[in-house]
């Protein structure tokens, strides 16, 4: 009995002996492996990179900063540009789509000469109707004075005042002065009906004016076959008393 005790207790002192031995050899792996760790990492301070300060980021701000203003002023650039040809397109589509009232481009022609054309948007009839009334106003006032004035002269000759003689200055020299009178008279004869037929042509350029705006503005939306075309043949009839043959001309339109 006494010599299983002695066992058990050897026993428990070898397996104490082999764990403190055990122990220490692991808390020396560890101190090597940390030293190895801390010699293979660790660096100088020396060789640390130096963080960035503010100044050395000042001229690249500065560079980021002129190219988002030049970014800036072709955006605006191109965004005027752009409504600039929306504008543009817009208009021409306008002016493709309009459709004049016949009933105001009427009245507009009435109130004033042309009006109605610039409304239909026809201005190189224009120049022909001012230049038409321009013509005319100048005939009328042209004949028209000299109208009065051979008339101032007709009316001296027939009163009775031998202080008034305003005829005698109207006629040309060497002209008789006793066939003065007669000569005032077809004068002022003929300056009164070329002044009236002035004035009825400023009349009717009046008149085609309302007329050509009013015609125009129906007319408008008239839409024209492209098919559109004509076609004349010669014929031979025969009279149906007579059965002669009448030669003829056969004339015929397409839409």
């Amino acid at each position: 009995m006494r010599n299983l005790k002695l066992c058990i207790l050897l026993f428990g002192l070898f397996v104490t002996l082999g764990l403190r031995a055990q122990n220490s050899n692991a808390q020396s792996t560890l101190v090597g492996f940390d030293e190895k760790f801390m010699t293979r990492n660790a660096q100088p301070i020396d060789t640390i990179a130096p963080i960035a300060t503010i100044d050395s980021l000042n001229p690249q701000l500065s560079t980021l900063n002129s190219q988002l203003s030049t970014l800036n002023s072709q955006l605006s650039t191109d965004s005027v540009k752009l409504a600039r040809q929306l504008r543009k397109e817009q208009r021409a589509l306008a002016r493709a789509n309009f459709t004049p009232d016949p009933s105001k481009s009427l009245w507009l022609a009435l109130t004033f000469p042309g009006a109605g054309q610039i409304y239909n948007r026809k201005y190189w009839k224009l120049p022909i109707i001012y230049g038409g009334a321009v013509g005319v106003a100048y005939a009328v006032s042209y004949y028209g004075g000299h109208y009065n004035d051979y008339m101032r002269g007709y009316r001296d000759y027939l009163d009775s005042d031998p202080n008034t003689n305003y005829h005698l200055e109207l006629i040309p020299k060497g002209y008789p002065e006793a066939s003065a009178g007669n000569y005032v008279k077809n004068r002022v004869n003929s300056l009164r009906r070329y002044r009236d037929i002035f004035i009825v042509v400023g009349v009717a350029v009046y008149a085609l004016s309302v007329i050509d705006a009013y015609v125009d503005a129906q007319l408008a939306d008239f839409d024209i076959s492209t098919d559109l075309s004509m076609k004349v043949r010669p014929k031979l009839d025969f009279e149906q008393h007579t059965g002669k043959p009448t030669a003829a001309c056969q004339m015929q339109i397409y839409f």
